[in-house]
């Protein structure tokens, strides 16, 4: 009888736990297709990917990141001109901090580039790719589900599951359909690191 009490205790609490993720999946989903309509599942993928991974697959080593990021900040013109700090996937662990701030003088590049650092640490774990096959799944199911207008889906679904079957924590790029579109510059940055930069007074808008 114990037993049977303790399992009719569990089951209902992992099902509002599940019900809940689901919840801020979709809302995550729906917040990429309204800030970025012409999203492929490419690029929905990597929002996700980056706020579960973090950075750390992107940085083969500090000098080389420092060295990109001079390139790509001398390479931006007039219409880079994101400048949100936008939160990304449904935990929202990271936030992606445009480049403009670094371009128009709001935010030093030193400080950016030691919170990007210091954000690509530790974020991989032993089960990580387990989770991140359900949690891909779960994302994919809610996109099925609702119908939602992205295009080449089922295409782009194929080529990504044969992808992540030989590669189960693998990173994408942005589509070059959202490159043309949308001209990304930015860096990830754990949350918590971009909170404490905002509270040494760095200027920021808000999200």
């Amino acid at each position: 009888m114990k037993k049977i009490i303790i399992i009719s205790l569990v089951i209902p609490f992992l099902t509002c736990c599940t019900t809940q993720r689901e919840k801020l999946m979709e809302t995550a989903v729906n917040e990429q297709l309204v800030l970025y309509p012409k999203s492929t599942l490419q690029d929905i993928y990597k929002n996700f990917y980056q706020d579960k991974f973090g950075a750390e697959h992107a940085i083969p080593s500090k000098e080389n990141a420092a060295n990109y990021l001079d390139y790509e900040l001398y390479n931006m013109t007039d219409k880079d001109t994101v400048s949100f700090v936008e939160p990304i996937g449904w935990q929202r662990n990271f936030v992606r901090i445009p480049l403009a701030l670094v371009k128009n003088g709001k935010l030093p590049k030193d400080v950016l580039l030691n919170a990007f650092f210091e954000s690509a640490k530790g974020n991989f774990h032993e089960n990580i790719a387990e989770e991140w096959a359900k949690e891909w799944a779960m994302i994919v199911k809610i996109i099925e589900k609702n119908k939602l207008p992205i295009t080449d889906f089922e295409k782009d679904k194929i080529q990504i599951d044969s992808l992540l079957q030989q590669y189960p924590t693998m990173a994408l790029h942005h589509s070059e359909t959202y490159k043309e579109a949308y001209r990304p510059h930015y860096r990830i940055v754990r949350k918590e690191i971009f909170e404490k930069m905002r509270t040494e007074n760095i200027t920021f808008n808000s999200f």
